[in-house]
């Protein structure tokens, strides 16, 4: 059952691959996050390298992030993709693939604040070869990899820098399993043009609309 839900997902991402390169307004976006945060009992925690703590919450967790984002509604509303990748809680190379939709929710000046919600398809090198590992079957074996599905939501704040450049930051819970990180970030408008505006009568930093005429 696991390994058909995580057959299905990326199938979806295949496909939701190929609709983001339709004619649309659209950003990508690099992010970093240094660190893992574990605020939740986990049974493997005795494994967690690099924790920063002696009660291994916070981890040094090295990830990086690639954020394509294609608008559906103004430059308020998109669709997007995220592929990570990151040196997990116990040293070991692992991904994830996200696919979410991502709401402004306010924009004050040249600031902004959005939330973002979504599916994740984990990867990661096995665990079960660590010594002491207990077996957690909510993983899907795959030869030398494990897989699991999740959820990701985030809270991203954006300063709009001039009309094709923003510096992000963020917060993340479900880029690893019960995990919370932070990211700082750059974004690139392919195209500021707005697709699909509505109308604003003061947004002085709101992307630029060439096509709309009020």
């Amino acid at each position: 059952m696991k390994e058909t839900g995580i057959k299905i997902f990326i199938s979806i991402l295949v496909i939701w691959a190929f609709s983001l390169t339709a004619n649309a307004q659209s950003t990508i976006q690099f992010k970093f996050a240094p660190l893992g945060i574990h605020p939740f009992n986990e049974k493997n925690s005795l494994l967690f390298e690099n924790r920063i703590d002696a009660n291994g919450i916070f981890i040094t967790e090295p990830c990086f992030i690639l954020v394509y984002e294609t608008y559906l509604r103004s430059d308020t509303f998109s669709a997007r993709a995220m592929l990570g990748f990151l040196s997990d809680a116990a040293s070991k190379p692992g991904f994830f693939l996200h696919l979410g939709v991502k709401q402004r929710i306010v924009q004050i000046w040249r600031n902004s604040l959005s939330v973002g919600v979504g599916g994740n398809l984990y990867g990661r090198d096995s665990w079960a070869t660590i010594p002491l590992y207990e077996t957690d079957n909510s993983w899907s074996a795959n030869g030398d990899w494990e897989y699991k599905l999740g959820i990701m939501a985030e809270l991203e704040y954006a300063l709009f820098i001039n009309d094709k450049n923003d510096i992000t930051i963020s917060a993340i819970y479900g880029h690893q399993p019960n995990t919370f990180t932070f990211t700082a970030g750059y974004r690139h408008w392919f195209s500021s043009i707005i697709k699909h505006p509505k109308r604003c009568g003061s947004c002085p930093f709101q992307k630029t609309s060439k096509h709309w005429n009020p």
